[in-house]
């Protein structure tokens, strides 16, 4: 995320015509390139807008600069453009969160999003997506520190490790497996704030409420618990699961895997952390993004970098 120009600018590009109509250039730090609808529609969409949505603004955007006749724009002029446009056209809502995102690079301490949810809800693949949008280019799964523990400790040493979260003995098996990997979890965690970078942990074994109250005073934490409410939706899922993994043994334990969700369920609830039923990938994060981008419109950035980028 640091040093990642997302307003489209970088290094110097001569003014052109593109068809009979002008480009406008956006200017960063006296260097320029073409303003771009591919970029700025990703920009938008990182306030949760859909991305059809953000497109058609990020068109708008480049009407408005048509409109105003100037061969060149600086970039803070186009951030405070496209504030207006969200402004008058979603309200101060999606507004701010577009300035809380653009916050991600400047603030005092680095973002962490934990996910958590049990097998088959789809917390995989909207980390991935979540850490694509905000430009995080870290993503751990619980299951690797759980497949090293069960490299370095044999069956007899550290039994429940060697078994799906489903299959380690009911919730009081879950538990030990949880608080085992919670350790790994602990230090991927406690090691991003020591290094001020940003990280998406996502896995069953992510324990809502679970992270150390030291960590969180070194990070912006947000976490949730993605959920799939209907059993029919859910057991549908793993049909659909990528790889070699066999649907049939999933269902089997579809059972203990409702109980595992339904357990994590109460936690959240008692620990207020969010919880999102992932009935579309859409909305599901777009929740995810509202609940990061209101997390850091509460974070004081730091004061050394530009104010706009």
């Amino acid at each position: 995320m640091p040093g990642n120009e997302r307003s489209g600018a970088g290094q110097p590009a001569p003014s052109h015509e593109t068809g009979d109509r002008s480009e406008t250039i956006v200017v960063h730090r006296g260097h320029g390139l073409p303003y771009s609808k591919g970029l700025m529609a990703q920009a938008l969409s990182a306030t949760a807008l859909s991305q059809e949505r953000s497109f058609e603004l990020a068109r708008l955007i480049e009407r408005r600069l048509a409109e105003r006749g100037e061969p060149e724009i600086d970039v803070g002029e186009l951030h405070a453009l496209a504030e207006d446009v969200l402004l008058a056209e979603e309200g101060e809502a999606v507004a701010g969160r577009y300035r809380g995102w653009r916050r991600l690079d400047r603030l005092e301490r680095p973002l962490v999003v934990v996910i958590g949810g049990t097998t088959g809800v789809g917390k995989s693949t909207l980390a991935t997506m979540l850490a694509a949008r905000l430009g995080v280019n870290r993503v751990i799964a619980t299951d690797v520190i759980r497949q090293v523990l069960r490299a370095f400790f044999t069956h007899e040493a550290m039994p429940t490790v060697h078994y799906s979260a489903f299959e380690a003995g009911g919730i009081s098996g879950y538990r030990e497996q949880a608080e085992r990997v919670g350790t790994g979890i602990a230090a991927i965690v406690d090691r991003a704030a020591a290094e001020g970078k940003p990280v998406v942990v996502e896995g069953v074994h992510v324990v809502p409420g679970g992270v150390h109250p030291r960590v969180r005073e070194r990070c912006v934490l947000v976490e949730a618990l993605v959920v799939v409410n209907d059993p029919d939706r859910h057991r549908g899922h793993f049909s659909l699961r990528p790889g070699t993994r066999p649907a049939q043994r999933y269902l089997a334990g579809f059972e203990q895997i409702r109980r595992l969700q339904d357990h994590l369920w109460e936690r959240a609830r008692s620990e207020g952390v969010a919880v999102i039923d992932n009935e579309n990938a859409d909305s599901t994060l777009a929740r995810l993004m509202e609940l990061v981008l209101d997390a850091v419109k509460e974070t004081t950035p730091r004061s050394d970098d530009l104010p706009l980028r």
